[in-house]
């Protein structure tokens, strides 16, 4: 479906980007020139998990979930693609399938790069490939710091530091404000720390009566970031 947004309003949006705005000039201009812009409706894939690398999207309206398939063939929600956030950075980096998948939650616009276009504007010398690199290198330092660190936390303290992390974008730094979760419902969110949704409610609703969240209906809303994050680092 052809979106009815001006050029210029696609534009302002991506230029809010942590990682559009770390490109230089010229890199943004051709990036722009080459993209192409879609409407989704709701539950439509970008690309699915295991399926060939289709390039680089960002999402300019709407939301994505960026999920896993577990082996016992749950979706486990991995990021979540806001307004100015990019996904699609792994395939294109290795040209192997996708090892994820990326949905609209809600009817989005997106702005493609297809494969051949990223390779033409980031692999003409190692200075340049290196801006593509950065966010999966972000991406896999969370991943390895997850695996090593939060794990091992009480649950508590994991479903503090997955409400920060999936109200963040997926491929940033754990740090900053934390967007609402309007699209994740608690069976979602206990599926991704590995604990059953009665376990989780409890933990949401003592961080609600600490003052850290308000738990709404289909709403998640982080109201003392700072403080959920020191509460999730906590000893």
């Amino acid at each position: 479906m052809a979106s009815l947004m001006p050029k210029h309003g696609f534009i302002d949006v991506l230029r809010l980007g942590q990682w559009f705005q770390t490109l230089p000039a010229e890199i943004q201009r051709r990036v722009i020139d080459a993209g192409t812009i879609r409407t989704l409706p709701l539950s439509q894939l970008v690309f699915r998990q295991g399926a060939e690398p289709s390039g680089l999207h960002a999402v300019v309206a709407g939301e994505l979930h960026v999920t896993g398939v577990s082996p016992n063939g749950n979706d486990v929600i991995m990021g979540i693609i806001r307004p100015s956030d990019w996904t699609g950075f792994l395939a294109c980096l290795d040209r192997e399938a996708h090892a994820y998948s990326a949905q609209a939650v809600v009817e989005t616009t997106i702005f493609s790069l297809s494969l051949p276009a990223v390779a033409a504007i980031f692999e003409t010398d190692v200075a340049t490939y290196r801006l593509l690199q950065a966010p999966e290198l972000s991406a896999v330092r969370k991943l390895s710091h997850f695996v090593i660190e939060e794990m091992s936390l009480p649950l508590a303290q994991r479903v503090a530091s997955r409400l920060a992390d999936l109200g963040r974008w997926a491929y940033g730094p754990a740090q900053g404000p934390v967007a609402a979760l309007e699209n994740v419902s608690q069976e979602e969110l206990a599926m991704s720390v590995h604990a059953s949704r009665q376990k989780v409610n409890v933990i949401l609703r003592d961080l609600a009566f600490q003052g850290l969240i308000e738990v709404g209906y289909g709403c998640i809303r982080v109201i003392d970031s700072a403080a959920l994050d020191r509460f999730a680092r906590k000893n």
